[in-house]
């Protein structure tokens, strides 16, 4: 029976990672759109006169990548987080929401910078969801993943939040401070 359930599962984990795949393009998506992007890059010049050490989100993700092996990433847009999460990605100055393609692997990684402090309770929420359906997803089927959640959490700091399922959670998450600070 179990096999029954863990193969329905899978097939679809399967059709939304399918169905993902095929609604982006061939270029890899952006964090947020394009005022966004400008948005930050003008908050960010502001910023670098208070906190000359702070990095960009995606100067941060990509010191990730060259740093730690990850589960076949796959960063995720607007209409993604928004329809599968509820997250309003014009709340954000910027993110990145990557997340394993391979549906038995629950690596996630998520850094957003939110435009009013505000509203970081109610994504903070949003993350904690993220962890709650991933450990329902896991924890019958693939249990050394289920563990890798478990030990998961939503952190907090000035307009950031994120949220590191992996692995190499402990690593990931230096990077993120230390690239924040």
């Amino acid at each position: 029976m179990n096999k029954i359930k863990f193969t329905k599962v899978m097939a679809v984990f399967a059709a939304a990672a399918l169905c993902c795949a095929g609604c982006s393009d061939n270029a890899a998506p952006t964090a947020g759109t394009a005022d966004q992007t400008a948005a930050s890059n003008t908050s960010q010049t502001a910023d670098s006169s208070d906190n000359a050490q702070a990095k960009s989100i995606d100067e941060i993700y990509q010191e990730i990548e060259q740093s730690v092996s990850l589960q076949s990433p796959q960063r995720m847009d607007d209409d993604f987080i928004s329809n599968y999460y509820g997250i309003d990605a014009a709340t954000l100055d910027s993110y990145v929401f990557s997340m394993s393609e391979d549906a038995a692997q629950a690596e996630t990684i998520i850094i957003m910078k939110v435009k009013n402090t505000d509203d970081l309770t109610g994504l903070a929420d949003s993350l904690q969801a993220i962890v709650d359906e991933k450990k329902n997803e896991m924890e019958n089927y693939i249990p050394e993943q289920f563990a890798i959640v478990e030990k998961s959490k939503v952190q907090a700091k000035d307009n950031y939040v994120w949220l590191v399922i992996s692995d190499n959670a402990d690593a990931i998450t230096d990077i993120i401070e230390n690239g924040l600070s």
